[in-house]
Parts: structure tokens; C-alpha cells; sequence
């Protein structure tokens, strides 16, 4: 019985006692360009992590990373910065003092060399067509490890001439994050469509652009597409 209520007493010792000791870890994958819990062969990124005391509230502390697994290494054990070295899977935990976070995983993805446009890089619509033939980007890779499948690829109309709202892409959307298939192409065709009841314009041009985990813009980012409209 002593010792029950010697146990019961330390417990509300430590309850009680330092409000700004940590008592969990939240880990956090990194999510640069919304790809969450993804790093790229050969890429470099950073992944960040917080403690929380009793009350659920963030409080200041230093981390060390680690794994077991070989798909990734920290090139920063402090800093959480991560590259990563061959194609899988990855678990890692960040730890400040003798408290260890649970595990997070990553998927460690072939690295994407360069966005490309696909030709022809200009389209027309005639005076009875709805839509246009679709606008074929493509992420590429010289990695052996591929393939770039559930990527994402941002397609955004960029300008109107003249300026109006008169056209769209898939379901009347102005900007839309196209997946990949193991091809590196959208799983679904993009396409620029007349916006019923409104007068169309001379042309619209369509951006294209692709981020690596880290958030950077992969190479060829920025080309466009010109859809022209006739009379």
C-alpha cells in the first residue's frame, strides 16, 4: 500500500510540477508544394517538428533526427534536413532530451529532371468547338528508379486577351493541379473550354508548372500554352 501511494504521489509530482516541460513531439513531413511526406532522390529538404507541455501548448526546443532506413540521410541531424538516396520508404523521429517522437514515414521519389511541353504548344477553337484538344505537359526523369507517376502537375490560365472570364479549363476552373500516371503525363486530359453565354476572347494562354517536395520549381516550369479562338 506504501508504495501505491508513493507511485500515486510522484505521478501528481510530475503532473504538477514543470508546466514547461515537454510531454510530445508533433513531427511534420515536409510540405513545400503541398506533396506532403515526399522527398526526391538527390534532393535536399527540411522537415520540422514541435514539443507541447501538459497544456497542449508549443514550447521551445532543440531536436536531434534519426532513421534506421537507408532510403534517406540527414545531412543535418539538428536541422532535420533530409536528401534522399535511393527509391522506398523511410521512417523517421525527432527527439529533444528523453522524449522520442512516433514515427513519421516518407516516400523517397526519383528526382524529375525537367517539365516538358508537349507539342503542338498551340491550339484553336472553332466557332462550334467547346472545348480544345488537350494540352500535354510532361514531368521527365534520366533516373532509372522512375516512374514520376502522382506527381503533380499546376495547370493556370494566365491571361485573357482581351481580358475577360469567357474560358476555363476542366469544369470551369482557372487553375487545377493535374496527377500523373507512370508516364509523367496527366491521368486526366486538360483542355480550355468556352464558358457558355459569355463572348469568348481572341486567345488564352495556359501556364504550366511542377514543384519538387522541397517546393522548388522544376525546370520548365513557366511554359505556355496559347489557345486561340475563331470568330
Amino acid at each position: 500500500m506504501r508504495g501505491l501511494l508513493l507511485a500515486a504521489a510522484l505521478g501528481c509530482s510530475n503532473l504538477n510540477g514543470d508546466s514547461d516541460a515537454p510531454v510530445t513531439i508533433d513531427v511534420f513531413p515536409p510540405a513545400g508544394s503541398g506533396i506532403s511526406g515526399q522527398v526526391e532522390i538527390g534532393d535536399t529538404t527540411v522537415l520540422t517538428a514541435r514539443a507541447l507541455n501538459q497544456q497542449g501548448d508549443s514550447i521551445a526546443a532543440a531536436f536531434v533526427w534519426r532513421t534506421a532506413d537507408t532510403g534517406i540521410v540527414f545531412l543535418d541531424p539538428q536541422t532535420g534536413e533530409v536528401s534522399g538516396k535511393q527509391p522506398g520508404t523511410a521512417r523517421v523521429q525527432a527527439r529533444t532530451g528523453s522524449l522520442i517522437s512516433d514515427f513519421i514515414t516518407l516516400a523517397v521519389v526519383p528526382m524529375a529532371d525537367s517539365l516538358l511541353l508537349i507539342p503542338p504548344d498551340s491550339a484553336r477553337l472553332l466557332a462550334a468547338d467547346t472545348a480544345s484538344a488537350p494540352l500535354v505537359a510532361q514531368l521527365d526523369t534520366l533516373n532509372p528508379d522512375g516512374p514520376l507517376s502522382g506527381r503533380a502537375i499546376v495547370y493556370q490560365v494566365a491571361q485573357f486577351f482581351p481580358a475577360a472570364d469567357s474560358a476555363s479549363l476542366n469544369g470551369g476552373l482557372f487553375a487545377l493541379n493535374a496527377t500523373t500516371t507512370s508516364t509523367g503525363q496527366p491521368s486526366v486530359p486538360v483542355y480550355v473550354r468556352k464558358i457558355p453565354g459569355r463572348p469568348h476572347p481572341d486567345s488564352v494562354y495556359v501556364e504550366i508548372r511542377s514543384f519538387r517536395p522541397s517546393g522548388a520549381l522544376i525546370p520548365g516550369s513557366g511554359q505556355m500554352f496559347i489557345v486561340r479562338f475563331d470568330p
